[in-house]
């Protein structure tokens, strides 16, 4: 049996205590209490760098002062309202968000995870609406990662988040990155769509080739398949722009989005094209905190920063100086670093 422990330090002696937080995660004993900026504080004081930014979260620090006083003021006047009543800033953030992308609307949630079970639902009950039952298959890269639900890990996920879990779900079928046969040996008339990060964030930091990227985009066309970015990691301005996809010049259908966008508080969406959104209708998906008023005054406030000018300029230019020194200790410690990838940050 394993057991999970916590620690308080009472008069400089440490009293090892049994924690009753379930153990899904490979916790240090660092205590962390506070953050600010890129740090982080422990009980005693002591300082870190948060160089993971709360797993591509905090990509703004730690209690940014801007955001920070939107979300006061918000809690002053309203949490929570049902999404059966109009929500003011859920409507203009969703039209800001449309402006700034490829998508006419937008389905907001508080996780990755939900983000990714929206996309999967809009993609198979498009099909359904128009008669199409049968094609519901969608097709996924391996080493991708999209949640830990069972819907998620059917879809993508390494062999430890999905061992232990059967039986997973049917209708997805994955093929390796980069490979455009394997892809178009895939396809069927069952086929409904192609869900990938252009970027694998927990596979490994891969980016999918352009030309490969390009090539499905054509071939998605054709077929009128739909065409879904995972930019949850490495979208919302950490590649140096809004999103990736803006980068490479290729448009999807559909893209999930989540952790920076809220800037470390619960806030994720799906970004959809009109063709598919017209599909859903009152009752066929919902999110009970999704869009709420806190969320939303916090996804304008980090809009707002990241909009302001020379703002992805700088997350360009901090990204190619981390790089040349990362390829720097590459060079020096070459038994120990194999390989640096990634783009932005």
């Amino acid at each position: 049996m394993m057991y999970n422990y916590s620690y308080e330090i009472v008069d400089n002696t440490i009293t090892l205590k049994m924690s009753h937080i379930i153990n899904a995660y490979s916790r240090l004993e660092t205590p962390i209490v506070r953050g600010e900026g890129v740090y982080l504080f422990d009980r005693d004081g002591k300082k870190y760098l948060d160089f993971a930014a709360g797993i591509s979260t905090t990509s703004l620090g730690h209690c940014h002062p801007y955001i920070a006083d939107k979300l006061k003021e918000q809690l002053g006047s309203l949490w929570h309202c049902s999404n059966i009543f109009t929500i003011p800033k859920q409507e203009k953030l969703a039209e800001r968000l449309a402006a700034l992308t490829f998508a006419d609307k937008v389905f907001f949630c508080s996780s990755r995870l939900e983000a990714t079970e929206a996309a999967i639902k809009f993609i198979r009950h498009y099909f359904y609406s128009k008669g199409q039952e049968k094609r519901n298959r969608i097709i996924t890269i391996e080493g991708g990662f999209h949640g830990r639900s069972i819907a998620a890990i059917s879809a993508g996920g390494n062999k430890k988040s999905r061992e232990g879990f059967a039986p997973l779900l049917s209708g997805f079928d994955k093929v390796p990155r980069n490979d455009v046969r394997a892809l178009e040996e895939k396809i069927s008339n069952e086929t409904a769509a192609v869900f990938l990060e252009p970027i694998q964030s927990e596979g490994g930091v891969y980016t999918l080739d352009v030309r490969y990227l390009q090539k499905v985009r054509e071939i998605t066309k054709a077929q009128e398949i739909i065409l879904c970015f995972d930019e949850v990691q490495c979208g919302y301005g950490r590649i140096g722009s809004l999103f990736h996809y803006q980068n490479i010049k290729i448009e999807p259908d559909m893209l999930t989005c989540a952790k920076a966008m809220g800037n470390g508080f619960p806030l994720a969406a799906c970004l959809v094209k009109d063709y598919i959104a017209e599909a859903i209708t009152p009752g066929t998906h919902g999110s009970t905190y999704g869009g709420n008023p806190l969320a939303m005054t916090v996804g304008h406030a980090v809009l707002d920063i990241m909009l302001e000018e020379g703002f992805f300029n700088h997350v360009q230019g901090i990204s190619r100086y981390l790089k040349e020194k990362l390829l720097l200790l590459a060079k020096e410690f070459p038994k120990i670093i194999s390989e640096v990838r990634g783009e932005g940050l």
